[in-house]
Formats: structure tokens, C-alpha cells, sequence
């Protein structure tokens, strides 16, 4: 096991508006892609212990992309007060967000196409917050599985639903993000 890590040191300048959705999309992309290779290494070393750390770095991937959400809307409207993007509680975050945000992610839930699905939304919205609630029932799961040694009686963990979600919000962001940069590349044009 190595003693030191490769990179022993980062600088981090925040951006000063405190909508950088830039940043919080490439860590919670970062997040998303460790808690699968966590999983695999699980997997692959018969280790167990390392699926808390994955379901830890899936968890905490899905509220940054839901928070995401929250700092693309804050940066689409830099004349009003932003939206607060604290909190843990992934219901919580989801309701905060922007109806059309809502839509593109219920749209690309369980979608591999790419494009977000655009009907029955209201279908599609139901089936997405079951599962969400389903992740979120007791307490948010980054908050739960991270402190895996407080956990006072038998409870089971679903990467797999945690997944599923992530999934989801993350091709919704995937999106955004393509979005934005068409927009931002027309802007500069």
C-alpha cells in the first residue's frame, strides 16, 4: 500500500459568484466514476469492506449533481438571490429544483438514448421520486453510509438503487452541460 499519495497537494480557488456548476459537475462526475471503480475493486478482491466507500463516493455524486442543478439555476439568473445548495437530504434538493430541470432528469430516468424522454412526464416524474425516496427514506444515504459504524441494527445497503438514480441524474447533467456549452460557445462567437 503506498504511503504517500500521488498528488500530495491541490489549490482551490473558488469562484467568487458561488455558481461555478463547472466545478461541482466535474466532482460529482469524479465522485460518480469512484464509486463504481470502488465497487469493481470490491468485487474483483473479494473485499467487502470497500462497497461502504463506493456506496459513499455514489451517494455523495448523486446530491452534487442534484446540487448542480441548483448552481446552473443560480447562474442562469445572476440578478436574483441564488437558491441555497446545502443540505443532504436528496427529496429535499429535488423539490429546490427548477420544474424543467425536474423534467430533463425524469425524462432521462432509466434513458440511454442521450436525449431526455419528453412524454408522460408525469409519469416518468413519479416513477424517478419513487426510486429517489426509496434511496432517501431514512436518512440521506451519503450521510448513512459514511458513517457505516453507527449504524445501530441490521439495514441494507443498495448500491444498485443508489445507482440507478445517479444514473439518471447524472446523464440529466451530462446534458445540461452540452447545453451550456452550446450556449456559452454561441455567446462568445
Amino acid at each position: 500500500m503506498p504511503t504517500q499519495p500521488a498528488i500530495p497537494s491541490l489549490l482551490v480557488i473558488p469562484d467568487k459568484e458561488g455558481n461555478d456548476y463547472r466545478s461541482i459537475y466535474a466532482v460529482a462526475c469524479a465522485y460518480s466514476h469512484s464509486g463504481l471503480m470502488l465497487n469493481e475493486y470490491a468485487e474483483k478482491e473479494k473485499e467487502i469492506a470497500f462497497t461502504f466507500p463506493a456506496m459513499v463516493c455514489s451517494s455523495f455524486a448523486l446530491e452534487l449533481f442534484l446540487k448542480f442543478f441548483l448552481m446552473v439555476a443560480n447562474a442562469e439568473a445572476p440578478g436574483r438571490s441564488a437558491t441555497r445548495t446545502h443540505g443532504h437530504g436528496l427529496e429535499n434538493l429535488w423539490e429546490r429544483l427548477k420544474s424543467e430541470h425536474q423534467d430533463l432528469i425524469a425524462g432521462m430516468h432509466k434513458n440511454t438514448a442521450g436525449e431526455p424522454f419528453t412524454n408522460a412526464l408525469d409519469r416518468r416524474k413519479e416513477l424517478f421520486l419513487e426510486r429517489l425516496r426509496f434511496v432517501d427514506k431514512s436518512e440521506p444515504p451519503f450521510v448513512k453510509w459514511r458513517y457505516v459504524h453507527e449504524v445501530a441494527q441490521p439495514t441494507m445497503m443498495s448500491h444498485g438503487a443508489v445507482q440507478e438514480v445517479l444514473n439518471s441524474v447524472g446523464r440529466a447533467a451530462e446534458y445540461a452541460m452540452q447545453q451550456r456549452r452550446e450556449v456559452d460557445g454561441a455567446t462568445k462567437g
